[in-house]
């Protein structure tokens, strides 16, 4: 069979500058209270969150407010790797020492990425692209290229990796340290000193470079954290975190004040190791699965929690339907959220008609909640706060933790380095054919096609993947096109001796004649017809060696 390549495509991956919504000039926190209160004074209106909201776009100008906006907890990033070094092909000559034969190095690999746990982090970067620097190509006199440095990116912990084009899962990073190779350099490719042996003591080939991986990803923080809080918008939950903890977040007497997730961590006075992690999220509306409010673009951040804190206000109009309401919003964003063990907390026991009504409230959160894990608290006063940080750590220590994403779904593994040997032929249009395959795209984008040996060794690397066999039982016939990768070529059935040894006059004719027995004289002529035209292309290109056009 005779594989003449004509044409090599160089594809390119463009890139863009990820889009920006407008950001507003004025405080926005006021301003959604006003947005969400209905005539009647309750909060219900729909308040549509954009998706640039959780990628973290910022909104108002003050400084104060500045700060709270700031949470970038989603990102799209583009990875790509290095590719891998040109092989060099060289020969060494030097004076008083023949023999000295190819000394063509190997190109150096490419530079990997890689994404880090770091705990010092509780957000994700603004930064898009990620690029590391391709290997150096080989040298002469056997010099080997230098290898491409590596980009780490640095994540915080519970960064969950997703392929962008199909969402399949990548992996995770939980634990500080924690590394993931998200696009591998790509291999250098080796100069003609590898390619010597015995029979063939002189190569003129060398490899290209293999390219780097390369894809855009999806990046999703789910905050780590022991206990999460849930509630109604100014239920008191910042309030609480500040009681129990160290945390400062921002507290004020409107709806919203809270409007990025805030993690606070418990430390016990009488146990200097006991430690517990808490995690405030925006205030839950009814609606909240639908868009409404700010609690669906936080609410992710709670799934890893053993158990979930659920902050009702005593001062509502109707707190037993408050508390209702949360927990349908957790069941219809996830079933496994709403299955989370809950402790009932009925804040602002400092306010006296909540003091007053605290025992009937309580008997009646325990009957709707089905347990008995409820109590009465002031933010403010700090009133039962201990008691509950101490009940909670007991109730901690039992709990199931939460599994990984791997082990709820598949992943999926990047850049294999044992690849699948299975070829694919499919026909895209009338005398044309796709090969894919992970090694033979490969081996077609390592082919120096300059080189004509190295249009050789592709040949022979195509036999015996079993891609010539599968062209010809798929009809393949002379002249057709075949696409591999990047790289088109024609397709014929002879080899290049034997297409030379006939275009001399050296063929069988009687073996012509008898293969042409049986056809009508139109059919025959047209048989002839043809394989004249394509004996013509086949000269032209012996003629040319087959060189291959690169742009």
């Amino acid at each position: 069979m005779l594989l003449l390549p004509t044409l090599a495509h160089v594809t390119h991956a463009t890139t863009g500058p990820a889009s920006r919504a407008a950001a507003s000039r004025v405080s926005r926190a006021p301003l959604m209270a006003e947005q969400l209160r209905a005539p009647d004074g309750s909060f219900g209106a729909e308040l549509g969150v954009d998706d640039e909201l959780s990628y973290g776009v910022r909104l108002p100008d003050e400084a104060d407010d500045e700060a709270d906006w700031l949470f970038f907890d989603r990102a799209r990033i583009w990875v790509q790797a290095g590719d891998g070094g040109n092989g060099c092909v060289a020969f060494r000559r030097e004076k008083d020492k023949p023999k000295m034969g190819p000394a063509g190095g190997n190109g150096g690999r490419g530079g990997s990425i890689h994404l880090v746990c770091d705990e010092g982090l509780n957000m994700l970067k603004q930064e898009v692209h990620f690029r590391a620097t391709g290997g150096q190509n080989g040298m002469g006199k056997a010099r080997h290229g230098e290898s491409g440095g590596d980009v780490t990116v640095r994540v915080p912990p519970g960064t969950v990796v997703r392929q962008d084009e199909d969402d399949a899962l990548v992996g995770e990073v939980l634990r500080h340290g924690d590394s993931m190779r998200v696009a591998r350099g790509g291999r250098g490719g080796r100069g003609n000193a590898a390619f010597k042996t015995a029979r063939d003591t002189t190569p003129r080939l060398a490899e290209q470079g293999e390219p780097g991986g390369q894809r855009w990803l999806k990046l999703e923080l789910k905050l780590l954290a022991d206990v999460g809080l849930v509630g109604v918008p100014n239920a008191g939950k910042s309030s609480l975190l500040a009681a129990a903890t160290n945390a400062k977040p921002k507290i004020a007497p409107y709806a919203f004040t809270t409007v990025t997730p805030n993690l606070g961590v418990w430390r016990s006075a009488a146990d200097t190791e006991a430690s517990l992690v808490l995690a405030d999220i925006p205030g839950l509306l009814e609606g909240a699965h639908e868009g409404k409010g700010l609690g669906r673009a936080f609410l992710r951040h709670i799934e890893r929690c053993r158990l979930l804190l659920h902050v009702v206000d005593g001062t509502r109009p109707d707190p037993l339907g408050d508390f209702e309401a949360v927990n349908t919003e957790l069941r219809l964003f996830s079933p496994r959220l709403a299955n989370k063990p809950q402790v009932i907390v009925l804040n602002k026991l400092d306010v006296p008609a909540v003091a007053e009504a605290a025992p009937q409230l309580l008997e009646r959160l325990a009957a709707a909640a089905g347990h008995k894990r409820v109590l009465a608290v002031s933010a403010a006063s700090r009133a039962n706060v201990p008691a509950l940080m101490g009940r909670l750590r007991k109730l901690v220590a039992s709990a199931p933790a939460e599994p990984p994403p791997s082990v709820l779904e598949p992943t999926v593994a990047l850049d294999e380095v044992e690849e699948a040997a299975e070829c694919n032929v499919v026909p895209v249009q009338p005398r044309v054919w796709a090969v894919s395959g992970a090694r033979i795209e490969k081996a077609a984008a390592m082919t120096n096609w300059d080189y004509h040996e190295a249009q050789e060794r592709f040949q022979r690397i195509m036999g015996a993947l079993g891609v010539s066999a599968a062209l010809k039982r798929a009809g393949a016939e002379n002249g057709d096109t075949i696409m591999v990768g990047a790289v088109d070529f024609k397709y014929y059935e002879e080899t290049a001796m034997a297409v030379r040894a006939r275009l001399a006059g050296y063929g069988d004719r009687e073996e012509e004649e008898e293969l042409g027995e049986g056809e009508g004289y139109e059919a025959a002529r047209e048989r002839a017809r043809r394989r004249a035209a394509v004996d013509a292309e086949l000269l032209e290109l012996l003629e040319s060696d087959g060189e291959v056009e690169q742009f």
